[in-house]
């Protein structure tokens, strides 16, 4: 079919297409098919560089994706999108690489917890990171244990296990390998954690549980990717958390298959 694009009137050319709505036009059709796929498990995400490209200048994607997130503006974002972020040291890791982070949940704890928190958005790694064979608990050559030992007690001075252990040790010499311009904008998570210790022996189950900040990278737990305890114990490792948008199907749950 012709594709008409000037009328000549009178010896002049008149331009009979609107380009502006024509791509008004495909950004809808495009937006109403990434809607569909997120409906279905299927969206594939974007580049949120690319989706941010006319707000960056001369600043760098973390610093429009804060001012978007601060001021609670979600407008074009996806859970799935992602930022691919350049690790600036391999402290830790097996390699010096870039990381790939997906959006998994707007807002999830807005307004929540013993200190309010504000407008956030929260990211997960898209793939497992690989170890350092050189970092304390690494098994199988790029896995960490929770321990070097076999407990998962908390102590007198900190009763929660969790930022007691091995693993926790790793995320905040992980936290050093991500760059400056990023960290300073990521919010420290503060949380309801479990506790499990008393004075007179080591114990099977948690016995109480109180606020702590547990870092600005963390591990998810249960209630984060499905929606309910699973191993842990009921009640007190339930704590104020939900389940992040990502997870609502198990396919997105593997990771290093998302």
């Amino acid at each position: 079919m012709a594709n008409a694009k000037t009328l000549v009137v009178g010896g002049q050319p008149l331009n009979v297409i609107d380009d502006t709505a024509r791509s008004n036009a495909q950004t809808a059709l495009n937006n109403a098919e990434y809607n569909r796929q997120g409906q279905i498990g299927k969206y594939g995400g974007q580049n949120i560089a690319t989706i941010l490209a006319g707000e960056i200048g001369s600043g760098s994607v973390y610093d429009a994706l804060h001012k978007r997130a601060a001021n609670g503006n979600f407008a074009g974002l996806r859970v799935g999108d992602y930022i691919d972020v350049p690790l600036v040291s391999a402290s830790g890791v097996a390699a010096r690489q870039s990381v790939r982070f997906l959006l998994a949940h707007f807002d999830p704890y807005y307004c929540c917890g013993d200190s309010s928190k504000g407008h956030h958005i929260a990211f997960v790694a898209s793939a497992p990171i690989a170890v350092a064979k050189t970092v304390t608990g690494v098994a199988n050559d790029s896995f960490l244990m929770w321990n070097t030992t076999n407990t998962n007690q908390g102590t007198a001075d900190q009763k929660c296990p969790y930022p007691n252990s091995n693993l926790k040790a790793w995320e905040t010499a992980f936290e050093a390998c991500l760059p400056e311009g990023l960290t300073k904008y990521l919010l420290t998570q503060r949380v309801l954690l479990e506790e499990r210790y008393s004075a007179s022996g080591a114990l099977n189950d948690s016995n109480s549980w109180s606020w702590q900040d547990i870092g600005k990278v963390f591990s998810l737990s249960e209630m984060e990717v499905y929606g309910c305890p699973v191993w842990g114990t009921k009640g007190y490792s339930v704590g104020f958390d939900c389940q992040w948008d990502l997870f609502r199907d198990t396919a997105h749950r593997v990771n290093g298959n998302r």
